[in-house]
């Protein structure tokens, strides 16, 4: 009897286990969409937000769904509904910083200015090189480069001596959990580098390659027209034939005897576009680095004599007004200029010019980059551009410098540079106006995650990504 009543109380115990069992995948199942639920939509309450350079600073909400900028409220605004609220006291959010020129990577992160290294004796062809074959996930590198308020980086290959120097990948900081570099990868090949440098070396190098591309184009226009050419005139003979009257009685045309079927031939692999061809076809942005004024007058002269001219972004140092002033005058060339925030001065003299700020006056889109091409260089750029405005550069022109204007020299504008719906929520937080030069890093989001904290009333520090 005693026997029994255990068996019983265990099958008891065994048919809750196993109905505990059937029930437990769906109650997590119902748990985990709740918690999705509510943690899809989240509002940061900040002290002041700067949703595009150029627009006023406000206390106000920043809504984020999904990792993306849903909108930007009023302070006294009401979140949507099961929304999680993310306080930000004091903080001035900004939209995560772009820097469209870099070399950080594993072996080439310490870069001095001028972005890697270029040479008057290697005026070498590397269009296949793709910045994303730069990358290794193994080095702590990307998951500490959201501690310097960047949150996008265009990373050009290691080795950019040549005259076409290679591919530009647009990636972000890593997060903490990928396994392959195409996972940081917003954009793989955003625009082709190319240098030039005075000398007969480089000229030559020139006629190699850029005079090449552009006979390619012209002969493949030649052969194009003269296709079009020949049908257009088989068409005409057709057509004159069809309207000649009849003069008796068709004979029937001879029945050919039925060809053997063809052997099937297996599907040619699709051409890969020549990047330097699509540069002069408008296919693909371009970025030319030259440094000196002697460079940039052997660069145009041999520009001019090419039969197709393309547009570009121009990466140089500081110059004289004289060389602005001709860099002006070509605008229908150049949309851009990359510069480093700092002063030139004109040669043989004491006298300091603010080259950012002559082309800034003339209309001139001006993105910075750091003067390091290091985590500590990036940190750093505030500093830097506090010093530019105080020379003259507008507070709204510096910030742009290093948000919209190189997000969309990039071709991102729609993504990244700004706090615009729909774009991604990747901002920065500040204790205070991060162009006074004194403003302190509080936090950084990517993608609406987290990836650097630095609390200043615990002491609480993350160098790295927050896993």
């Amino acid at each position: 009897m005693r026997l029994k009543m255990y068996q019983d109380q265990d099958n008891r115990q065994r048919g809750r286990a196993r109905i505990a069992r059937l029930l437990l995948p769906a109650l997590l199942a119902v748990l985990s969409s709740t918690a999705a639920a509510a943690g899809d939509v989240v509002a940061y309450r900040a002290g002041k937000i700067i949703r595009s350079a150029g627009e006023a600073a406000a206390p106000g909400v920043l809504i984020v769904r999904d990792g993306k900028i849903e909108d930007v409220l009023a302070a006294g605004a009401k979140t949507p509904e099961g929304a999680k609220v993310v306080e930000l006291p004091g903080a001035v959010v900004l939209p995560g910083l772009v820097n469209p020129l870099s070399g950080i990577s594993q072996v080439n992160f310490t870069s001095g200015p001028g972005r890697a290294s270029q040479s008057n004796s290697s005026p070498t062809d590397g269009r296949k090189a793709v910045g994303l074959s730069s990358l290794n996930l193994k080095h702590e590198v990307y998951r500490r480069l959201g501690r310097t308020g960047y949150t996008t980086f265009a990373v050009v290959p290691n080795d950019t001596r040549g005259l076409i120097a290679g591919q530009a990948s647009v990636i972000r900081p890593a997060l903490g959990k990928e396994k392959e570099p195409g996972e940081l990868v917003l954009e793989k090949s955003a625009y082709l580098l190319l240098g030039f440098s005075s000398g007969k070396t480089w000229y030559d190098a020139g006629l190699r390659y850029l005079k090449k591309a552009v006979d390619d184009i012209l002969k493949e226009k030649a052969a194009k027209k003269k296709a079009e050419e020949a049908a257009r005139k088989k068409a005409e003979e057709a057509k004159k034939k069809a309207a000649q009257p009849s003069t008796g009685e068709k004979k029937p045309a001879p029945v050919p005897p039925a060809a053997k079927p063809a052997a099937a031939k297996p599907p040619a692999k699709p051409k890969v576009p020549d990047p330097l061809v699509q540069v002069f076809k408008g296919e693909k942005k371009a970025f030319v680095r030259v440094k000196s004024p002697a460079a940039l007058a052997h660069f145009f002269a041999f520009f001019d004599k090419l039969p197709i001219k393309f547009q570009f972004v121009l990466v140089t140092g500081p110059q004289p007004p004289e060389i602005v002033e001709m860099l002006i005058e070509r605008r229908k060339q150049i949309t851009a200029v990359i510069l480093e925030p700092r002063m030139g001065r004109i040669p043989e003299t004491s006298i300091y010019v603010n080259t950012a700020r002559l082309f800034l006056r003339s209309g001139m889109p001006v993105a910075f980059v750091p003067l390091r091409d290091t985590i500590d260089g990036h940190r750093e750029i505030f500093f830097q551009l506090a010093a530019m405005v105080k020379s003259g550069v507008l507070p709204h022109e510096a910030l742009a410098g290093v948000t919209s204007v190189p997000a969309d020299v990039v071709g991102l504008g729609a993504k990244v540079g700004s706090l615009k719906k729909g774009g991604l929520a990747n901002f920065a937080c500040y204790d205070r106006d991060p162009l006074s030069g004194a403003a302190r890093l509080l936090s950084v989001y990517v993608e609406g995650r987290k990836v650097f904290e630095d609390d200043p009333s615990t002491g609480k520090l993350s160098g790295e990504a927050i896993r």
